[in-house]
């Protein structure tokens, strides 16, 4: 059975157990289910995952490797990953997932009637990753410290009716992980040419913006982080500043 094989086939597991859960609030469950899918991914051998590690619990210990697994924000993890990386001899891999590609679906609770499919407009992209490692990259590189970025497919399926309390249009959703599109593997310096755009020896923030599709400050997060990792240094140009391959 292949990766992508593998994935689907948890994805599936996950899904026929919502019904066992269906009192659980919804977006705490997307986020259980997600990262349960992905512990899984890594390692279901008995004895691998929730493992104390000193002071913190480790999402998986395989051998002389922990893996933590963040489907939100990676800048919570910082503090856990200096312990691991100072006072500990481990090896670390940090696993971030990209929703890449996302269908919406608009359903019946009760009846589970599909009301209507489409596609989101939105798509993660591998650079929305870059620039949430400007938070860890006080660390970067590391030989010691490992980035895995997950390009996922997944259905979001919302419920017909709204939410009281909530702002007009929200509403109840689950998130259903479907597929494995892709996997980044970030570890030496030279691994972050990747984010380098081709055939230009310098630019501007928004020449970069125009080629990575970010937008506002996470523009200025991911070519702060180049800069960290040594593949880009930059210079004041009056205001601006201009960035320059190594």
């Amino acid at each position: 059975m292949t990766a992508r094989e593998r994935f689907a086939a948890l994805c599936e597991r996950e899904a026929d157990r919502a019904d066992a859960t269906a009192g659980e609030r919804f977006e705490l469950y997307a986020e259980k289910r997600l990262h349960r899918i992905l512990k899984d991914f890594i390692s279901e051998e008995e004895g691998t995952q929730e493992i104390s590690v000193g002071k913190y619990t480790a999402d998986l210990l395989v051998g002389d490797e922990i893996t933590e697994i963040q489907t939100r924000s990676l800048r919570p993890l910082l503090p856990k990953l200096c312990y691991y990386l100072s006072d500990t001899e481990y090896r670390v891999t940090v696993v971030h997932p990209i929703l890449a590609e996302k269908t919406l679906i608009r359903a019946e609770r009760d009846t589970g009637e599909v009301l209507s499919v489409k596609k989101s407009p939105k798509k993660g992209r591998v650079t929305d990753g870059l620039s949430e490692l400007y938070w860890l990259s006080s660390l970067l590189p590391n030989e010691r410290l490992t980035v895995r970025f997950l390009l996922l497919r997944a259905d979001e399926v919302r419920y017909s009716e709204r939410v009281r309390y909530r702002k007009s249009g929200a509403y109840d959703a689950e998130l259903f992980p479907r597929e494995l599109l892709d996997e980044i593997v970030l570890g030496c310096r030279e691994d972050y040419r990747i984010f380098l755009p081709e055939g230009l020896a310098d630019f501007t923030a928004a020449e970069y913006a125009g080629w990575s599709k970010l937008r506002g400050r996470n523009i200025y997060s991911a070519l702060n982080t180049l800069c960290a990792v040594g593949v880009l240094r930059k210079e004041q140009e009056g205001k601006k500043y201009r960035y320059f391959v190594v």
